[in-house]
């Protein structure tokens, strides 16, 4: 069953789909230190299957690929772009392996790490040829659904799901914002609101739509609900552990597993129909929603 059919069918029962927790906090558990975490693709295969594996355990619908920084500009700032198509077709190849038809396997997309014109030198055309390239390679290997995360420009995640629909026209498209809270709503920091943005992720041709990543679960209930008062999509909400702080010089998060899931409820009562966590989530955060619907 594809994720449209399985979101579809989770809402009729009164439950989300479950999405997976961070990846990047648990590579980083596991001794990660100034190295893209995309490379442990090749070099630490078994680490990137483990977390994976754990995730699907803890009761994950949709695990995604460990290639949220696999895209040519990104992997060329860390040394990489030589091993961009090994990279992304190594990381489904370890996340089907894992899933174990299980869960379906969503290819990871984030930005490009370059400025759009007119603050930077990225135009949308050149934007869309570096998503489509990582596309084609994820959609080759065999992805189940492309996930576009934490982007905050409206534009460059625009380019993304023009470029992936047009790459895959076949495989749907999960797309996601990121968000902060201000004294008057909810904006990404290049000041686009939800409102806006939403409305034209999906013009853009985006079939799942949502937010990630900045905010922590009570806030992401809020958000939720302007996101879904503005879209005939699905929804997908995946917040943060809470606001990171810094304890000897790393970053901690304050929000438990149990608290976390505390507004699992209140999120999907708002709107979403799939429900993730970000950073400083761990596969006992996904473990802990799901119980919230054991009786559904």
């Amino acid at each position: 069953m594809d994720i449209l059919n399985r979101l579809n069918e989770a809402r009729k029962k009164g439950k989300p789909v479950f999405w997976d927790g961070a990846m990047g906090t648990q590579l980083i558990a596991r001794g990660l230190s100034g190295q893209a975490p995309e490379l442990w693709n090749l070099e630490k295969p078994e680490i990137i299957k483990e977390i994976h594996r754990d995730y699907v355990l803890a009761g994950s619908d949709v695990i995604q690929t460990n290639t949220f920084g696999g895209n040519r500009l990104k992997l060329k700032s860390a040394g990489l772009d030589s091993k961009l198509y090994q990279i992304n077709l190594n990381a489904v190849k370890i996340a089907r392996e894992a899933a174990q038809e299980k869960a379906l396997v969503a290819g990871d997309i984030g930005p490009t790490g370059e400025m759009m014109a007119p603050m930077g030198n990225l135009t949308p055309e050149q934007a869309e040829e570096i998503f489509r390239e990582q596309a084609e390679i994820l959609a080759e290997a065999g992805v189940d659904l492309f996930s576009i995360e934490t982007m905050f420009d409206l534009e460059e995640i625009k380019s993304a799901i023009r470029a992936l629909k047009s790459s895959a026209p076949e495989i749907p498209i999960a797309a996601e914002m990121t968000f902060k809270k201000t004294s008057r709503g909810f904006f990404s920091i290049m000041g686009v609101s939800p409102e806006k943005a939403i409305p034209e992720m999906i013009k853009a041709g985006a079939d799942i739509v949502g937010a990630n990543c900045s905010i922590g679960p009570g806030e992401m209930v809020e958000l939720v609900k302007i996101i879904k008062s503005v879209s005939d999509k699905p929804v997908l909400a995946q917040a943060n552990a809470g606001e990171p702080k810094l304890v000897d010089a790393r970053e901690v998060y304050g929000v438990s597993a149990e608290e976390f899931a505390g507004f699992a409820r209140a999120i999907f009562d708002a709107g979403a129909d799939a429900i993730g966590a970000c950073c400083g989530s761990s596969p006992e955060f996904i473990k802990r929603i799901r119980e919230k619907f054991q009786d559904a």
